[in-house]
């Protein structure tokens, strides 16, 4: 027995160990990135403790779990909207949107205390380790349940059906299929929200900052003045404003510059009755393309194929407007969804991809994980040309390479609903998104960006007057 016992000994200490970088490394990566993230001297790294990694298949290095514990070295507002926010510290400390405690709304004091759960990817470059661009994964939307009886019977004719019609099972009679299932659920979804829940709030595709706040949203509990909230799935801003147009959405989530088009009829039948009821969070276009790539400045793009948003989502139609404000009418257009623009970027397919988003924007450092990445900046003569946009600069070091803040455009991203809402009803709604204390918990870096300071900037339509009336008294 004792010879097995030294053989095991012997054996177990034959195991090499797994190469990782040690305590003053790991330091050193987390001080930097946090610098980088939050501008020099702003948050001193208190403390950290590893609490685990495992190998990260997708570069060969590893992930190591941290929480750390930073300290405010003067007083600063993560919510604005510009410079040290809540999402590039997120996105530099790999934390999910509900990955750091502490952050108050409307700033914090000079030696608060922040706490940070997250993950920093590092591969060993020589004899040196270097963290690797990512973020948290994204959700995974949640399953869907029917009711039963009738319901049953008609999704069992669904699926004898399918499964009676070959061609069904790929092609363009799939992606047809598809897209009525989804449109069904949807009226579905929409119907019984009315009946049973209250509204309706048409959010975005899994995983996105739109699905995130229409979610937490959703989560709040119902009060006298205002039903509880259900949020709709959909592809983005272009389909939000269909959802609201034909009834099932009562509330959306919208890019300024799409919901603006949308009342003044410049896409389709006008939507006079839609109102704004506050601005929320900037979303800044990202051009996107390889590091290796020779393309330097917009002009370059002649003549290229560039990625685009795929239909109904509003980084398409914004996308659309970059490329007219510069003369690129002979690109060729490629829709491309979220989790297809690193493998297309990476394979050439396309030279550039443009995207809307939140900076930094989480799937943006997921597609620097495949292939190291620029962004192209936008010129101030583009950028007047591209209103209602808004010029905005994204800050050094909220993407892996960006040394200097680069000058883009950006759209507000807004919360409307219609016109016949009463006045009660947005008060309360309102109320909600500005006051409860769990939103910015539950709706990630970009809610605590939404204030009744910023609530009117870069509106493209007008405020509903429940809306006009809240800010009478709230600001």
């Amino acid at each position: 027995m004792r010879h097995i016992l030294l053989l095991l000994l012997v054996l177990l200490g034959a195991v090499p160990a797994v190469a990782q970088p040690d305590a003053v490394a790991l330091s050193r990566i987390l001080a930097s990135r946090i610098d980088a993230a939050a501008g020099p001297g702003l948050l001193e790294l208190k403390d950290f403790r590893r609490m685990g990694d495992a190998p990260d298949p997708e570069t060969g290095g590893r992930i190591i779990y941290v929480a750390t514990r930073l300290r405010l070295a003067r007083a600063h507002d993560f919510g604005g909207w510009s410079g040290g926010t809540l999402q590039a510290l997120s996105a530099a400390l790999g934390a999910g949107p509900r990955g750091i405690r502490g952050v108050a709304r409307g700033g914090n004091a000079a030696g608060d205390l922040l706490r940070a759960n997250g993950s920093i990817r590092v591969k060993r470059n020589g004899d040196v380790w270097v963290a690797l661009a990512g973020g948290a994964a994204a959700g995974r939307p949640a399953a869907m349940e029917g009711p039963g009886g009738r319901a049953e019977q008609l999704l069992t004719a669904i699926q004898t059906a399918l499964t009676a019609i070959p061609r069904a099972t790929g092609g363009p009679a799939s992606v047809a299929i598809e897209q009525e299932l989804a449109q069904a659920w949807r009226n579905i979804e929409g119907r019984l929200a009315r009946i049973e829940r209250g509204l309706p709030l048409a959010g975005g595709a899994a995983g996105s900052e739109y699905a995130r706040l229409a979610a937490a949203l959703a989560g709040l509990p119902a009060t006298p003045d205002r039903p509880a909230m259900t949020a709709l799935p959909s592809a983005g801003s272009v389909e939000n404003l269909r959802l609201l147009a034909d009834g099932t959405a009562l509330l959306a989530l919208a890019q300024a510059d799409v919901a603006g088009q949308a009342f003044r009829g410049e896409a389709g039948a006008a939507m006079p009755g839609l109102r704004a009821l506050a601005s929320l969070f900037p979303e800044a276009v990202h051009v996107i393309v390889p590091a290796a790539s020779p393309l330097r400045q917009m002009a370059d793009l002649a003549g290229r194929r560039i990625g685009v948003g795929i239909a109904g989502s509003g980084a398409r139609v914004t996308a659309e407007a970059v490329l007219a404000a510069y003369g690129l009418t002979d690109a060729t257009r490629v829709p491309l969804a979220p989790d297809a623009v690193a493998a297309a970027l990476a394979s050439g397919q396309v030279a550039a991809h443009i995207a809307v988003s939140l900076a930094p924007a989480q799937a943006v450092l997921r597609i620097a994980d495949t292939v190291p990445l620029r962004l192209l900046p936008l010129d101030p003569d583009a950028v007047t040309r591209l209103a209602p946009l808004l010029p905005f600069s994204i800050p050094a070091g909220a993407y892996p390479g960006l040394d200097a803040p680069l000058m883009t455009a950006a759209t507000p991203a807004l919360l409307v609903g219609d016109a016949a809402l009463t006045t009660a009803e947005v008060g309360a709604i309102l109320t909600a998104l500005f006051r409860a204390p769990s939103l910015a918990a539950l709706g990630g870096p970009a809610a605590l960006q939404i204030t009744p300071a910023t609530a009117r900037q870069g509106l493209t339509l007008p405020l509903h007057p429940g809306a006009e009336a809240f800010f009478a008294t709230n600001r």
